[in-house]
């Protein structure tokens, strides 16, 4: 089949990338296709204006991709890596209007215009059959001062004066913080500061931050702020104290639960019925809840007592919405 061709040779170009190429008979072990249809494919290549070059070691001829392929000496990347860095533009819409993705729109054409015109055709190609799409990214296209601002105070360990509007907060709110991190997660950008009113680690989503001043007063971050640690007790952006959180889901959505990667703490307790009970460890239960809403009567909270009170209330408010005419 055609796609099948596709990306073959896209794995034939990522093969011979480099200086030690391949033979053909690693090829055939590795593509596990003929030798027959392997000259094929890199006839094809050589044709489309890949420089393919063929060279003997003990009696033995291998294939790469010359080193002329690479299209800045300053640059270490081969042809491979760099049409792949230029195939994924789709995945940093999430970006949509931040200075990081002008930075990152910038760098991607300087690269599409440093590839072969058989690269540029062979992405084309491979783009028709593959498709990428992001849902729920939010814009910052009005938050490029704010961005930038948060940047420069990371790196140089200013204390910021921001004044933030909670979602749902009836006013904004003027907080010092010293900015420690930058974190896209969520479909959305935010920042992890000390917030010193509230003398703790706390998250501000960037979009919501309407005025922004650095101070000249230098920052140290704390000794006991671990950034990776707080980010594994987040279920989505808010990190703090892990609790143990147990959902049963239902044998008809338990498969899908469990052939993904939801949380960095998950575990799966199978049921006899072929339902299964999920255990995280989390800081925040409102996200958890939120996430929960979705499963319907697929998911029961099992534990803690205080987020299945709070996600009963939750469902009757959706019954109250839907059974009041």
């Amino acid at each position: 089949m055609r796609g099948d061709q596709l990306t073959r040779q896209w794995r034939i170009v990522t093969l011979l990338s480099g200086r030690v190429g391949r033979s053909l008979d690693q090829l055939k072990a590795e593509l596990g296709v003929t030798k027959r249809t392997i000259q094929r494919d890199i006839g094809v290549l050589e044709t489309a204006g890949f420089p393919v070059m063929s060279e003997s070691r003990d009696g033995t001829v291998h294939w790469r991709l010359l080193d002329s392929t690479k299209p800045s000496a300053e640059l270490s990347f081969t042809l491979a890596k760099l049409m792949a860095l230029y195939f994924s533009r789709d995945l940093l819409r999430v970006l949509h209007g931040s200075p990081l993705q002008d930075a990152l729109d910038s760098a991607l054409q300087k690269i599409g215009a440093r590839l072969p015109a058989a690269g540029h055709d062979l992405l084309r190609r491979l783009k028709e059959q593959t498709a990428v799409s992001v849902s729920g990214w939010k814009d910052y296209s009005k938050s490029s001062t704010t961005i930038d601002t948060l940047n420069r105070a990371i790196r140089h360990r200013l204390t910021v004066r921001i004044t933030h509007k909670p979602l749902k907060a009836p006013d904004a709110r003027m907080r010092t913080v010293d900015p420690y991190r930058l974190w896209y997660a969520g479909g959305g950008l935010y920042l992890v500061a000390y917030d010193h009113a509230k003398t703790s680690i706390r998250t501000f989503a960037v979009e919501r931050i309407i005025d922004i001043n650095a101070t000249n007063q230098r920052f140290t971050v704390r000794d006991d702020f671990d950034f990776e640690a707080f980010q594994r007790t987040a279920f989505s952006v808010q990190g703090g104290e892990p609790q143990l959180v147990r959902i049963l889901f239902s044998p008809d959505q338990a498969p899908y639960v469990m052939e993904r990667h939801w949380h960095e703490s998950q575990k799966f307790i199978q049921q006899d019925d072929g339902g299964v009970i999920m255990e995280l460890q989390v800081g925040n239960l409102w996200e958890v809840k939120r996430w929960l809403i979705g499963w319907g009567a697929d998911a029961e909270i099992v534990s803690p007592t205080v987020l299945r009170t709070d996600m009963k209330a939750a469902a009757m408010r959706i019954i109250d919405k839907y059974y009041k005419d």
